[in-house]
């Protein structure tokens, strides 16, 4: 099988980062690895640098921390694989991964990001998951608008198009609502292929940094979304997970349109009050 590229970002995760690579570089998968750090001061940046892998082909030090879409775009510039992923400097990935999920990517043309279920194992319900079934070519997958950016592969020159055209935060820059309104199928092949999330409160690798508050170097998703402590952060995985399950991916698409407009309307709003000296 040809080689795919990967790309892992981190930034003060050492106690998870060693763990990650450990797990991918002892696999026998036939990928490139590139590894971009956000300017760690943990000592991140010197197991980054101290790599000996054949398969680890670039890595940058950056001297600020760039969030995701700087890391990105630098990554397919110089990818070469016609397939790339991003995986979490938090994740324990499964070690058929990269094997089973590539060939279908190559082999469907409506593929766009595949990847592993990244919540718990005891969050996965087939039952309540059938019904988001969908045929590719001979596998079934379940689909979703959307999956998380922590483990996935995708067309390298589909992702590029589909690249966000400016800054919209600091998750994965990639529009998987467009993507999945064009008709490109994201999700997870069934058999379901079970990352584990060290980050998750559920984990038994998880890290809290002291206490039982999130810390400043706790999961992106938990500081973004004003978690206060790790037991909440937890609940609240779970019943993302749930939604995941349960709701059809023509109603996602249908809140993320709403969510969309409202965001255009409150922005000319604000617009309008500035001129008009409300604000």
């Amino acid at each position: 099988m040809e080689p795919v590229d990967l790309l892992l970002i981190t930034w003060n995760r050492r106690h998870y980062v060693e763990k990650t690579l450990e797990n991918l570089l002892k696999s026998d998968a036939n990928f490139r690895l590139y590894c971009w750090d956000n300017n760690s001061e943990d000592g991140t940046a010197k197991i980054i640098a101290a790599l000996d892998d054949p398969r680890v082909v670039k890595k940058h030090f950056s001297k600020e921390n760039m969030k995701q879409r700087a890391p990105v775009l630098w990554f397919f510039e110089h990818a070469t694989s016609d397939l790339v992923g991003k995986i979490d400097d938090d994740i324990l990935l499964p070690h058929d991964w990269i094997e089973t999920i590539a060939p279908i990517v190559r082999e469907n043309p409506k593929a766009g990001m595949l990847g592993c279920w990244i919540y718990m194992k005891e969050d996965w319900d087939e039952v309540l998951a059938k019904h988001k079934y969908i045929k590719l070519g001979e596998n079934d997958i379940f689909q979703n608008m959307w999956i998380a950016g922590q483990s996935f592969l995708a067309r390298l020159d589909y992702v590029k198009k589909y690249i966000y055209p400016e800054n919209k935060g600091y998750g994965f820059p990639i529009d998987q609502y467009q993507m999945t309104v064009d008709g490109l199928i994201n999700g997870y092949p069934v058999p379901i292929l079970f990352a584990h999330n060290m980050d998750d409160p559920r984990s038994s690798h998880y890290y809290s940094g002291g206490g039982g508050g999130i810390g400043s170097h706790g999961a992106l998703t938990a500081r973004v979304r004003g978690f206060e402590n790790a037991e909440e952060y937890g609940c609240w995985i779970a019943e993302d997970a749930r939604n995941v399950l349960i709701k059809p991916v023509n109603q996602q698409i249908r809140d993320t349109r709403v969510q969309s407009d409202q965001s255009f309307i409150g922005k000319v709003r604000r617009k309008i009050y500035k001129v008009i000296g409300l604000q």
